[in-house]
Formats: C-alpha cells, sequence, structure tokens
C-alpha cells in the first residue's frame, strides 16, 4: 500500500540505461489494409475512424504503455467493460481487473495494426510469470507478432498486484529511449506515444510519497518537453486528490498530453459540454492507445464550434463523404441533412450514458444547440 509519510529528500535519479530489451529500428508505418478495416468495422467501429488509423500509426510509429501493477491496484472500485455483440456491459471490479482488460485490449489491436507497441509492468511481476517488459509488433524481434501477443496475454494473466509506484523511473528510462531516437523522429517529423496507465501517485521504492517525490516525478516529466512525444494519463480512480494532481500537470508542463477517466467516467466529461455525441467505447479505446487529434482534446473541455463539429463528422464517418457537403456555419440545414443521411448507414452504438443502443449522433439535439438561435453558432 502506498504510504504519504515525510521522508527525508532523495536526490534526483539519473536517468538508467535503456534496456537492451527495448530497442527498435522505427520502421514505416504500414498501411492497415482492408481486412484489419473490416475487422474493426465488426468490433463497432466506424469505417472513417478505423481508415483514420493508418495516417495516426504514420505519426505515431511507437506506443510505450506504463502499466502500474502497484499494491493500491488491488482496491475495488474499478470498472470492467464487458461486450456481448453490439451491448455493453459495465461491472464492479478491482482497479487491477480494469486496466489488465484495457492493456489486452491494447495488445491485441497492436497486433491487429502490426502497431509497434512495448508495454512495461512498474514491478517486476515475479518468478513464472515473465519479463517486467514486453512488446508486440517490435521490428527487431524475431518472434511472430503471434506469437507476441500470446506472449503479452499470458504475462498479464498471470500478473498481480503488488510493490510499490516508481514512475519515476520508468519515465526517466523513456526519456532516454525517446531521446535515442529524437533525430529519426523529428527528420520524418513522427513522435511516440506514451500511454501512463496508473491509480496513484508517484512513491520512492520505499512506497513514500512526498513533496520531494512529487517534484522529481514532475522534472521526470518535465525532461520529455521539447520531444517528439504524446503524453496519456489513463487513470483508473475516482480518488480526487490524484485525479486533481494529474489534470494539474497540464497546467504546469509545457507538454502534449490528455488525462483521461475510465471510459464512463470520460461519457460523463463529454456529456456536459457535447450531449449530443455518443461517446462511445471505441472512441474511448482510440485515445487510449494514444490516437491524437485535436478534436478528441476538446470534447471533454468545451462545446465544439460548429468547423470543430465539421471536422468531428469527418473523422467519424470518412473525408470520401463530405465532398460538397455545406459548410454548417453558412448552411446549417443542409449541413444536417446530409449528416443525418450519412448517419443512417452507419450502426447505432451503446450510450454509456443513455445505457442503450443509439446513433452516434443525435440529430435533433445538435439542431437544438447549433441551429438557429442555439448558443454555439460562432464562437
Amino acid at each position: 500500500m502506498d504510504s504519504y509519510a515525510d521522508i527525508t529528500p532523495m536526490p534526483y535519479p539519473s536517468a538508467p540505461s535503456a534496456p537492451n530489451s527495448l530497442t527498435t529500428i522505427l520502421q514505416p508505418a504500414k498501411d492497415i489494409g482492408e481486412t484489419a478495416i473490416k475487422k474493426l468495422v465488426g468490433q463497432g467501429f466506424t469505417r472513417g475512424l478505423a481508415k483514420s488509423l493508418s495516417l495516426n500509426l504514420t505519426i505515431f510509429p511507437l506506443r510505450i504503455w506504463v502499466i502500474d501493477n502497484s499494491g493500491s491496484m488491488q482496491k475495488n472500485d474499478g470498472h470492467r467493460i464487458l461486450m456481448n455483440g453490439g451491448n455493453v456491459k459495465v461491472v464492479d471490479s478491482t482497479r487491477w481487473e480494469e486496466i489488465k482488460d484495457c492493456v489486452n485490449y491494447h495488445v491485441e489491436m497492436a497486433g491487429l495494426l502490426e502497431a509497434e507497441t512495448w508495454f512495461r509492468l512498474l514491478n517486476d511481476p515475479g518468478p513464472g510469470v515473465g519479463p517486467e517488459q514486453f512488446e508486440v509488433a517490435n521490428s527487431t524481434n524475431s518472434r511472430s507478432t503471434n506469437d507476441e501477443i500470446r506472449g503479452a496475454l499470458d504475462i498479464m494473466s498471470k500478473a498481480h498486484p503488488g510493490g510499490v509506484t516508481p514512475l519515476t523511473e520508468h519515465i526517466s528510462e523513456i526519456y532516454q529511449v525517446v531521446e535515442s531516437l529524437r533525430p529519426q523522429l523529428e527528420a520524418e517529423g513522427k513522435k511516440v506515444a506514451i500511454i501512463l496507465a496508473t491509480d496513484g501517485l508517484p512513491t520512492n521504492n520505499q512506497g513514500m510519497h512526498n513533496e520531494s517525490v512529487r517534484n522529481q516525478f514532475v522534472e521526470s516529466l518535465r525532461r520529455l518537453e521539447g520531444l517528439p512525444v504524446w503524453l496519456v494519463v489513463r487513470l483508473c480512480t475516482d480518488e480526487d486528490h490524484v485525479v486533481d494532481f494529474y489534470n494539474d500537470l497540464d497546467d504546469q508542463l509545457e507538454l502534449s498530453m490528455d488525462v483521461l477517466d475510465d471510459f464512463c467516467g470520460e461519457a460523463e466529461e463529454v456529456y456536459e459540454h457535447n450531449s449530443w455525441l455518443n461517446y462511445t467505447i471505441h472512441i474511448h479505446r482510440l485515445r487510449e492507445l494514444g490516437f491524437h487529434d485535436r478534436i478528441f482534446d476538446m470534447l471533454d473541455e468545451r462545446a465544439l464550434t460548429k468547423g470543430e463539429l465539421r471536422d468531428l463528422c469527418v473523422l467519424l464517418f470518412g473525408t470520401e463523404h463530405f465532398d460538397g457537403v455545406p459548410d454548417p456555419a453558412v448552411n446549417w440545414k443542409g449541413f444536417l441533412d446530409e449528416v443525418n443521411r450519412i448517419m443512417g448507414k452507419e450502426k447505432v452504438q451503446w450510450n454509456p450514458m443513455k445505457k442503450r443502443m443509439m446513433p452516434l449522433l443525435d440529430i435533433k439535439k445538435m439542431n437544438k444547440v447549433y441551429g438557429d438561435g442555439g448558443s454555439c453558432n460562432i464562437m
């Protein structure tokens, strides 16, 4: 269990050498192909979102996950997302069960997309479980992707939470890896996505958290400023002091980052600002894997403008459907009619706020918000 007692400040740790097992030669991204697109559509992704993954993988050739397996992950305030066809059920669980389901999903997604992804457990999972660090679709690995997937899922099935939260050590190692890749990344206009899946505040190796430990962690993140990275903090806790700490980081750091709650918690935040959108599990999964689009970043922050609404529709449904579609700021009715027509070809999706299957967009509510007299015509 993490402790918050005051201790003697520690010196800032120097970055250790990057682990030999986590090396790569960044390869050009592969087109995900029609087979993968059909599989994603079969899962419930819109075709537009599935196709947009190709561009995202071109920009982000590498994802690095840090998975919190500390003792506090045993707490029973987590939520699992169980899918049966198109229906979704949310059940109570431990935090570890919540994050394990999340990681397992992204292990298989990395394999499907042939998207190089590294996974790092915060603590050694112990003898007989497997390595603390493992990869899927590593360009330097001689194992097949299917073998990598099976190995990763096996490690996650055997691992159990226990230990402390040495986040600073892991961020320092990741800094060194990204710094070594920086010339190639900057020359090619690419970035690394870093996904920090955690429930707690950073601790030292004795499990202690105090101001000194916290400052060391913030400084380790500050070293990432200026590097070609996108940071996602995937929280699996509702503890206010933890949520506030990570949300405040966005104000403290000049770092491109997004702080995500679990699926239902994030859906509530999106609904507060853009209640006409059905925030589906598939949108949430994309944000978890480091899919970076400015529209997604703003969904839980404020109401979208009409121009941003159009950009979101293009992202959801695909650019090919929007040739000749009127600008919503000029011809709102014409735009809405076209979006309604496009929506007619899409499957309904489970809505986490209404707890039932619904269209992706609520056309009537959109018209109420953005139509004549609406509050978001021009911002």
